[in-house]
């Protein structure tokens, strides 16, 4: 803050003799104000104010003792003038009623004087002999302050010694005078000094500074636009300096922005790009979800959710009965073997084409897994419920037409299970199990290969929910026990255990895995079960690989599982806590489960992969799988089902499928091993065409004690 410019005006105003005026004062005043406005401006004033202050006290000190000193003295030079006078006018005739005369006469209130031997007294007795300047003795007295003096002999006329008491009453007076002007006087000084001293720093620091102050702060209030605030130094000083270097940092400030800036835009950009990426995943996944890959149709989910849609607006408005079918297509793992995977996947292609054609709407036809289609059918006005027989039988002949297939004509046969609505049930999952338990029915059947749901199919049901709640049982109270059955390879050496699952029911005995395992899988209790397996299995193998066997341990593991992502990490767990080798652990993987989500399969296979341990493909010949799907699969052994053994080496076409899977096997890099052996016919056959590892009830029948039972088959 500099001298206001209405100041500099106002002293020009009075020069021209309009004295200080109004404009003058006002600028003064703000001037003032800011002063104490600014605390840092503030406390420099006080400060300043205070140091002149504490200089003039300083001062004022000595200069009060010199002026009493001077008071006194003048007072002292009064009485020896008065005392002088006396005794030259009284020489040798000084009594003590002359002395009286001379207190009358004077302002001594008291004096002594020594002639001859004798001291002549008069007024008040002096208590001390002071000292030749005289000393203020504070006696305090209703009369006032008294001074002492003496003189000692010889220091006048005639040899008299003298000492008297002078009234120096009004000497305080004079000095609380004295002290009123100087300190008047001192805080005009300091008043004065204190402003000069103020516009001084005031133009050459504070004035500075707060400008840079209030150029900081609206900086910082207003961080997008830093260039703004950039002022050219009006100084060469420290200040300078200062606003040079505030400068330099608002300008690289201004170039972090604009970096910031850039980053902020291209990061919008990759975001945007990103969430239209991550919406495209979105509607791929959902399609995924909704979707079967091979053929395009619904999937089973999407399906019920469809037919549930349908059941909640029919029964608003009481539509006529509609009908569930479920097709299968028969004999097509023979399909598969003989013409291959792609070939198979061909014919469900357009099988599911043709499906389509009988839909009236997208999501009334679906892939409901393997070589199973469900299709909906609804009321017509044209087509009416008694002739839904005949609706079904269009579908089918249309089905079963030929499919060309890599130069051959391939006719599809196809078993059929339907469930009406709502007599048969008034729920999307109801009407699909029920269906589905009439189209196994179909299969089964030798001519009807149309089957309807008949209520009798309920005890069917019936069984099912108890097998479901003695399973959880089961699982609780720990009935399940493990059985191995060895495996050998070409020159009889046991080289592995398959672990497989048995079920001792307390009541019924030993019960079938091909009667309870699907229903696990069914129903999820396949999870703790299976890990069930897996412990148990790694438990054996360490004991049996202390005792010195050298092989491997197969576990199977189902569709179910395989889509548990945690799959992995658990199974690693349970090998660290038991200090087993992965390699001692192979992992056996249905082809039809693998095929299910062959993108998730084949990731959680690369994690088993990566952590060593070996992978096998069970059942192979069985699913639907193609080469392509094969070849991307990380595993090291393939398994044929016992389905193509059984008629070895008399059924021709059994020889075929079998030597085309080994050799394929064998192209795509993998160990074949065939399981079911029976017969030493079956082993020699295979073991010509060239299969690496043989499994079966002529080797070693599955029992507990597994290596101790191989060791005895062996010797």
């Amino acid at each position: 803050m500099r001298w206001p410019a209405g100041m500099e005006a106002g002293f020009d105003g009075a020069r021209e003799g309009t004295g200080f005026g109004r404009t003058n004062w006002q600028s003064l005043m703000n001037w003032a104000r800011q002063l104490v406005a600014c605390r840092l401006c503030r406390n420099l004033t006080v400060a300043a104010f205070v140091a002149i202050l504490v200089i003039e006290f300083v001062i004022l000190i000595p200069s009060y003792r010199n002026y009493e000193e001077s008071l006194l003295r003048q007072h002292a030079t009064v009485a020896e003038q008065a005392i002088k006078t006396y005794l030259a006018t009284k020489s040798g005739s000084v009594t003590a009623d002359s002395l009286e005369h001379l207190l009358e006469s004077s302002r001594l209130t008291g004096i002594e004087l020594m002639v001859g031997d004798q001291w002549l007294r008069a007024g008040e007795a002096v208590r001390e002999p002071g000292d030749a300047l005289g000393r203020l003795r504070d006696l305090e007295r209703p009369e006032g302050i008294r001074l002492e003096i003496a003189w000692q002999e010889g220091q006048w006329l005639g040899d008299y010694p003298v000492r008297a008491r002078v009234d120096v009453t009004g000497v305080s007076a004079e000095l609380t005078a004295f002290v009123a002007r100087i300190s008047g006087l001192s805080l005009l000084i300091a008043i004065f000094v204190t402003i000069v001293t103020m516009a001084v720093v005031d133009r050459m620091m504070l004035s500075p500074l707060l400008r840079l102050r209030s150029r900081i702060i609206q900086a910082g209030t207003d961080a997008e636009h830093p260039l703004s605030y950039v002022r050219q130094p009006e100084r060469c000083d420290e200040f300078g300096e200062v606003e040079g270097a505030f400068n330099g940092m608002l300008k690289q400030n201004a170039s972090y922005l604009n970096r910031l800036q850039s980053l902020n835009q291209r990061l919008d950009q990759l975001l945007m790009e990103r969430t239209r990426s991550l919406k495209r995943t979105e509607q791929e996944l959902e399609i995924r979800s909704l979707y079967d890959q091979l053929t395009g149709l619904a999937n089973r989910n999407l399906f019920e959710e469809r037919i549930t849609q349908y059941l909640a607006e029919a029964g608003k408005h009481d539509a006529a009965a509609s009908a569930l079918v479920v097709f299968g297509l028969d004999e097509f793992q023979a399909l598969n073997g003989l013409a291959g995977h792609q070939a198979g996947d061909r014919v469900l292609q357009e099988v599911a084409r043709r499906l389509g054609r009988f839909s009236r709407e997208p999501g009334f036809v679906s892939r409901l897994g393997g070589d199973v289609f469900g299709l909906w059918f609804t009321a017509r006005e044209d087509k009416p419920e008694v002739h839904l027989e005949a609706d079904i039988a269009d579908v089918i002949s249309a089905c079963t037409a030929p499919v060309q297939v890599g130069g051959f004509s391939h006719e599809c046969h196809i078993s059929a299970g339907v469930a009406v609505a709502p007599m048969d049930g008034s729920d999307a999952e109801t009407l699909l199990s029920h269906a589905e338990i009439a189209m196994h029915r179909a299969k089964k059947s030798p001519d009807q290969k149309v089957q309807f749901f008949a209520s009798d199919f309920g005890e069917q049901i019936q069984r099912h929910q108890t097998l479901v709640r003695d399973l959880r049982t089961a699982i609780e109270h720990r009935e399940f026990e493990l059985h191995y059955q060895p495996q050998f390879d070409r020159l009889r050496r046991c080289v592995g255990y398959e672990a497989l699952l048995r079920w001792r029911h307390p009541a019924d005995g030993l019960v079938s895995p091909a009667d309870f395992v699907p229903v696990a899988e069914q129903t999820g209790l396949i999870i703790p079960m299976g890990l069930w397996v897996v412990e148990q299995a790694v438990v054996t193998m360490k004991r049996w690989d202390e005792q010195g066997f050298e092989g491997r341990m197969a576990v199977n593991i189902s569709a179910r599982q395989l889509a548990d992502p945690s799959l992995a990490e658990t199974i690693e767990n349970i090998l660290q806590s038991h200090n087993l080798a992965p390699d001692c652990l192979e992992l056996e993987i249905t082809e039809t489960a693998l095929m299910e989500d062959v993108t998730m399969a084949l990731k959680i296979l690369q994690r088993f992969r990566a952590l060593g341990v070996l992978l096998a493909v069970d059942d192979f010949g069985t699913g639907y799988s193609s080469l392509a799907y094969l070849k991307a699969l990380p595993v090291k052994r393939i398994k044929i089902d016992r389905a193509f053994v059984i008629g070895l080496p008399d059924n021709e076409q059994d020889e075929v499928l079998c030597r085309t899977m080994i050799s394929m096997a064998h192209s795509l890099g993998c160990e074949v091993i065939a399981e079911g052996v029976e017969t030493e016919a079956q082993a020699s056959w295979l073991l010509t065409s060239g299969c690496d590892e043989l499994q079966g009830f002529l080797l070693g029948r599955p029992t507990p004690e597994g290596y101790r039972s191989s060791q005895s088959i062996a010797r």
